[in-house]
């Protein structure tokens, strides 16, 4: 089971899909939602796994779990 941690984009803005264990960005997108919708999508379509929400502080401040699709 994998991980994913939505995270802000930084400068550039929106929100990140992060890989944990490889820590590179696996999509972009313009709002957090999109970003939650697109890690569910990425980890049912795998092993199933855990998101990881983080605010914009960095900090997280929501865990949800994913079934394989």
């Amino acid at each position: 089971m994998g991980q994913r941690h939505v995270v802000p984009g930084g400068g550039v803005g929106g929100w990140k899909v992060v890989g944990a264990a490889t820590g590179s960005t696996e999509s972009s997108t313009s709002t957090q939602a999109d970003a939650i919708d697109e890690a569910r999508k990425q980890l049912e379509d795998s092993d199933g796994g855990e998101i990881l929400i983080h605010g914009v502080d960095g900090s997280v401040r929501d865990r949800r779990t994913v079934q394989p699709s």
